[in-house]
């Protein structure tokens, strides 16, 4: 039973760890989708508009040396951007999630 009781509490522990890690990694890719937010306000205040693909993001990121310049979320796979006009734009993660699952998915998602 001593058995029994610790493989719980490691269980129970274990999993703690794991939502903390996936909490963590979602409030760092809402930190970092405010920070590529703050990049294209500015982006958009100097040049009049907003890149008009990601390719033209990802270089106008390593142009300014920005730390986000690999476009990479916690997950390790690209932020998602789509501008919807030359001055407004979506940018989001999809929160690690191999698939469509839109509740997953953090920012502001193309509808």
């Amino acid at each position: 039973t001593v058995i029994a009781i610790i493989a719980l509490l490691a269980a129970l522990i274990l999993g703690l760890a794991g939502n903390a890690q996936k909490k963590a990694a979602r409030d760092k890719a809402e930190v970092e989708i405010s920070q590529l937010g703050g990049f294209l306000t500015d982006y958009q205040m100097k040049y009049g508009r907003v890149p008009q693909s990601k390719d033209a993001l990802k270089d106008a990121l390593a142009d300014a040396n920005h730390s986000l310049s690999n476009l990479l979320d916690p997950w390790g796979v690209e932020y998602e951007y789509e501008p919807s006009s030359d001055v407004t734009f979506y940018l989001w993660s999809t929160g690690g999630s191999t698939n469509d699952n839109r509740e997953m998915f953090i920012g502001d998602p193309e509808p």
